[in-house]
């Protein structure tokens, strides 16, 4: 395996100092059907800033507006491919017409984490934030949550959700998904230790009625515990991809698929995997989007040689994988640990930096999905990527200079990956 966790190397680029003016795509090509045409009004003050480089954040797209919501996560340094954690609780929104930033203030709002489940209900226009971990210093153990947040789009308010019943117990690293016929969020598996040396991955599965704010324990025997996988609703089931188990620091990671049945009585069954499976391969911290007739797989961290990913795969009814997007190749292997030369990998420029523990977003009404952030293999990122729910094909949002390999960066006469 060539690196631990998607743990980057340390970026010595400089970071962007992106205004509202400045960086990225030109709004018009944000791709937000119809409102750009309509003549929005773009406010002239404020957006100068936009949020901190991070990974292991949350997030979602408004339905209603398009716009991109973003919530903490870790803006901490990488230093020899090892992250030294620093938490956040800013709240930022994203208008990809005007192509501003703008950090929001609410009365209340989750307190400082990283590596929280995540889930958008359209309906309500409401982001909800389950669990998440939490360390002050840089030793010790972590603090893990099992609290519930609801972000109200319409208002850019949070406010703590008051559940019945027996919840989920304290974890990171779970997975959670919407499904809007049975109107309920589930959370899927997780980690529940709080060292920071062990893995404690769980296999249970948890469905939050959104009418009552009922929690309930699905009973159903399935796949074997995990951590850092991926999860969503699609064609009346609950899909999970990847992730691993105790030995997720080096691999191997889990290469596998699921379906519980959201319908009526057939539990879990594994979807047996077929086509393109050998470059799908095994991973974690990838995002996994509900499309049309498929699910789509999106970049994430590997167990191979190449580590983080960029590339798209999308995975159909019948278990038929089918690569869409190749992104970046090994080109050639590094060193050691941490030293990788600066043609390690061809890079695809028509696709972003490869990264994994991104916010995952997906907009269905524009038919894409936006990413955002991510760990890198030189640091932490801050771009807005959109990933055609039609196509698999990537398009540049927002750019920025953070994170990125020296290759993408224009520079010649690099001595390494990062530099």
């Amino acid at each position: 395996m060539r690196h631990l966790l998607g743990f980057s190397m340390l970026s010595l680029l400089s970071l962007s100092a992106c205004s509202g003016d400045g960086g990225g795509a030109a709004p018009g090509d944000a791709g937000v059907s119809g409102v750009r045409d309509a003549g929005p009004v773009c406010p002239t003050e404020g957006g100068a800033l936009q949020p901190a480089p991070r990974g292991d954040s949350a997030g979602g797209v408004d339905p209603m507006t398009g716009q991109l919501w973003v919530f903490g996560g870790d803006v901490g340094p990488t230093v020899n491919c090892r992250l030294d954690a620093i938490f956040r609780a800013d709240t930022w929104r994203f208008d990809p017409v005007c192509d501003r930033w703008y950090e929001v203030s609410s009365t209340e709002a989750p307190s400082a984490r990283s590596r929280a489940a995540y889930a958008v209900d359209p309906r309500r226009r409401t982001l909800y934030l389950f669990g998440g971990r939490f360390r002050a210093g840089s030793t010790g153990n972590y603090t893990n949550y099992n609290d519930l947040w609801a972000l109200d789009f319409s208002t850019g308010q949070w406010r703590r959700v008051e559940t019945q019943g027996a919840a989920p117990s304290a974890r990171s690293n779970a997975a959670a998904a919407f499904d809007a016929d049975g109107d309920a969020l589930y959370v899927v598996g997780g980690n529940t230790s709080v060292s920071g040396l062990t893995f404690a991955p769980q296999g249970d599965v948890w469905r939050l009625s959104l009418g009552d704010l009922q929690w309930s324990r699905v009973e159903a025997s399935g796949p074997r515990p995990r951590l850092f996988h991926a999860a969503a609703v699609q064609g009346g089931a609950l899909w999970i991809y990847g992730g691993g188990g105790a030995n997720a620091f080096t691999g191997p990671f889990f290469g596998d698929a699921w379906r519980l049945d959201l319908r009526g009585d057939a539990g879990w069954s594994e979807v047996a995997l077929s086509g393109d499976v050998l470059p799908l391969g095994r991973r974690i911290n990838a995002g996994l989007v509900p499309g049309a007739d498929q699910v789509l797989v999106i970049a994430g961290h590997d167990d191979e040689d190449l580590g983080n990913r960029n590339d798209v795969h999308g995975i159909g009814a019948s278990g038929a994988v089918r690569l869409i997007t190749v992104g970046d190749t090994l080109n050639r292997r590094g060193s050691g640990f941490c030293s990788f030369p600066p043609d390690f990998a061809q890079s695809d420029l028509e696709a972003p930096e490869r990264r994994s523990a991104f916010v995952i977003a997906p907009d269905p009404a524009r038919q894409r999905a936006l990413v955002f952030g991510g760990k890198t293999d030189c640091g932490s990122s801050s771009d807005v990527w959109a990933v055609s729910l039609d196509t698999g094909r990537w398009s540049p949002v927002r750019a920025t200079n953070d994170g990125l390999s020296c290759a993408r960066t224009g520079r010649t006469g690099c001595t390494s990956l990062c530099q």
